[in-house]
C-alpha cells in the first residue's frame, strides 16, 4: 500500500477513529492489527508475513531470556542467536543474489530469480535488532509482552519508510496511550500535507529531470549531467524527508512521537556535520551499535579510520544489494577519513585564506564544498536507482563544457524545453524548494511552527500546500526511494 495513495489516506483515517473510539488499554492491539493488515495488503508481502512474525518473535524470545537470565555465557548466546536471525534474514532476501551473481560469480552459491524481498525488511530488522541489544547493555527494561513488542516492530507508519525506532523511546507511548488532543491532530495532519507536499510536488517533478538525463549517461553532455547530480541530492532529501514528515505526521495522529530523521542537512558546514543531521535514525543505530563496539575514536588513529570506513560500507550494503551502493558507501567514508586527516591543516589554512575573513562567507562556501562533496557521492546512489553506470557519468561530466557555462546553461534548458516539461514546473520548483528549505532552517518544526501563527497566515499556507498538490503533483510517479531498502 503506497503512503502517496487515497487508499492509505482511508484507511489510516478509518485506523485513528477506531483507535480513539477503544478504550486505551486495547488500543495498541488495534494498531497491531492495523500493521499486520497494511503488510498483508500486497500480493507478495502477504505470502513473506511469516518472515516478519519470525523476526519479532526470535528477537524477542531471545531479550525475554537475556533480560531474565544472569549467567553470562547464556545471554551471549542468545543475543549472537538474535544477531544471526536478523542478518541472516537480511543476507537470505536482500544479499543472497549479490553474494551469488556479483561477488562469487555463481561458483558456490546460486542466484536466485524468484526471490522476493520482504516489506520493510531492513527497517524491522533493524529496530528488532536494537531492542535485543538494548536488553543485553541493560539500557532497556525486557518486554514481557509479545504483543506490545510486536507492534514496536511491525508499527506501520514507519514499516516502509522509517525512521528507525528504539524501543527505550518507544515503549512507553504503547504502555500509556494518549487521549485525543484536536492540537496534536492537527500538528500532525499539517506535517502529513507537508511531506505530500515535498514528495510529490517538488521530488517527483525533479525526477523528470533527473530520471531522463541518468536513463541514458553516454548520450548526455557534462552540463546536464552536473545538473542531475546536483538535483538529484536535493530531490534525495526532499523525497527521504517527505515520508518521513507522512511517517511522523501519522504516527502523531495515533498518539505516538517517532524520532526526527533530519535536521538541515545543507546547512552543514562540514561533510561529518552534514552525515549527523542526514538518515539520524540510521547513522545513530550504526553509530551506537557498529561504530562505538569496534572502538569508535577512542583507539588509534589507523583504527579509527578504518572503524569509519566500516560504518560507512555497511550504510552502502543496507540501502542496497547492488555494488554501486557499496561503492557510495565506501565514497562517503574515504571523504570522512580524508577531512578527518586533513583537519587541523585545514585550519591552519583558513587564517590565510581572505574569503573566509568574513564569517558568513566562510559559512556559504563551506556549505557549497559540503554539497558538492556530497553530491560527487551521490553519483553512484543515482547510478544504482536509475541502473546506470558511474563510470559514463563522472566521464561524462567532463564533456560538452565548450563555451563555457552559458553555453552549458543553455543546454541544459535546451533539454528541459524538448523533452516537454511544462515551462512553468522549473519556476514553482525553484520557488517551493525555496520555500521548504526556509522554513526548515535549523532544524525547524515546522507543524510546530504552523500552530503559532496567526489564523489568516496558518490557513494561507494550508490552502497553498493543498492547491500546489492538486495542480502541481506528478501524479502515478511517487513510489518512495527509500521505500525498497
Amino acid at each position: 500500500m503506497e503512503l502517496t495513495t487515497l487508499l492509505f489516506l482511508g484507511f489510516f483515517a478509518a485506523v485513528a477513529l477506531l483507535n480513539y473510539t477503544l478504550p486505551r488499554v486495547l488500543r495498541p492491539y488495534c494498531l497491531l492489527a492495523a500493521s499486520y493488515l497494511f503488510y498483508c495488503w500486497g500480493a507478495n508481502d502477504r505470502l513473506l508475513v511469516p518472515v516478519l512474525v519470525a523476526a519479532t518473535l526470535a528477537t524477542w524470545g531471545c531479550g525475554l531470556v537475556i533480560g531474565k537470565c544472569r549467567i553470562g555465557p547464556v545471554r551471549v548466546i542468545f543475543l549472537l542467536l538474535a544477531v544471526f536471525t536478523c542478518v541472516g534474514l537480511l543476507f537470505y532476501y536482500k544479499y543472497w543474489n549479490l553474494l551469488a551473481a556479483d561477488i562469487l560469480s555463481g561458483t558456490v552459491l546460486q542466484p536466485r530469480t524468484d526471490m522476493v524481498t520482504p516489506l520493510g525488511l531492513g527497517y524491522f530488522t533493524l529496530a528488532a535488532l536494537s531492542y535485543t541489544i538494548d536488553v543485553y547493555k541493560r539500557r532497556c527494561k525486557v518486554e514481557l509482552n509479545p504483543l506490545h513488542y510486536a507492534l514496536f516492530v511491525s508499527f506501520f507508519p514507519t514499516m516502509t519508510t522509517g525512521p528507525i525506532e528504539r524501543y527505550p523511546h518507544f515503549r512507553p507511548q504503547i504502555h500509556k496511550s494518549r487521549r485525543f488532543s484536536y492540537t496534536r491532530c492537527a500538528g500532525g495532519a499539517f506535517r502529513m500535507l507537508w511531506g505530500y507536499t515535498k514528495k510529490m510536488v517538488l521530488a517527483d517533478n525533479m525526477n523528470l529531470y533527473i530520471k531522463m538525463v541518468y536513463d541514458t549517461p553516454a548520450e548526455m553532455n557534462g552540463p546536464n549531467l552536473v545538473a542531475a547530480t546536483l538535483l538529484f541530492s536535493l530531490r534525495l532529501y526532499l523525497d527521504f524527508s517527505g515520508c518521513c514528515d507522512i511517517a511522523i505526521g501519522a504516527a502523531r495522529i495515533l498518539g505516538y512521537d517517532l524520532l526526527e530523521n533530519f535536521h538541515s542537512p545543507f546547512e552543514a558546514t562540514s561533510f561529518a556535520g552534514l552525515w549527523q543531521r542526514w538518515h539520524m535514525s540510521l547513522t545513530g543505530w550504526l553509530r551506537d551499535y557498529i561504530y562505538i563496539p569496534l572502538g569508535g575514536s577512542r583507539c588509534n588513529v589507523v583504527r579509527h579510520m578504518l572503524n569509519t570506513l566500516i560504518v560507512f560500507a555497511v550504510s552502502g550494503l543496507w540501502h542496497g544489494a547492488d555494488l554501486r551502493y557499496l561503492e557510495w558507501g565506501i565514497a562517503c567514508g574515504v571523504i570522512s577519513v580524508i577531512a578527518q586527516l586533513s583537519k587541523a591543516p585545514r585550519k591552519v589554512l583558513w587564517r590565510y585564506n581572505p574569503l573566509y575573513r568574513e564569517p558568513a562567507v566562510q559559512t556559504f562556501l563551506q556549505r557549497c564544498i559540503t554539497y558538492l562533496l556530497f553530491s560527487f557521492t551521490m553519483v553512484f546512489f543515482a547510478s544504482a536507482i536509475y541502473n546506470a553506470a558511474p563510470g559514463e557519468v563522472f566521464a561524462g561530466i567532463l564533456q560538452g563544457w565548450q563555451g563555457g557555462f552559458a553555453a552549458g546553461w543553455e543546454s541544459v534548458t535546451n533539454l528541459v524545453t524538448s523533452s516537454g516539461i511544462d515551462g512553468r514546473l522549473p519556476v514553482v520548483l525553484t520557488c517551493g524548494t525555496a520555500i521548504v528549505l526556509a522554513m526548515e532552517h535549523n532544524g525547524n518544526n515546522v507543524a510546530r511552527w504552523i500552530r503559532k501563527q496567526c489564523f489568516v497566515l496558518r490557513w494561507t499556507v494550508y490552502y497553498a500546500a493543498a492547491v500546489s498538490i492538486l495542480f502541481f503533483a506528478a501524479f502515478g510517479q511517487s513510489a518512495f526511494i527509500y521505500q525498497q531498502f
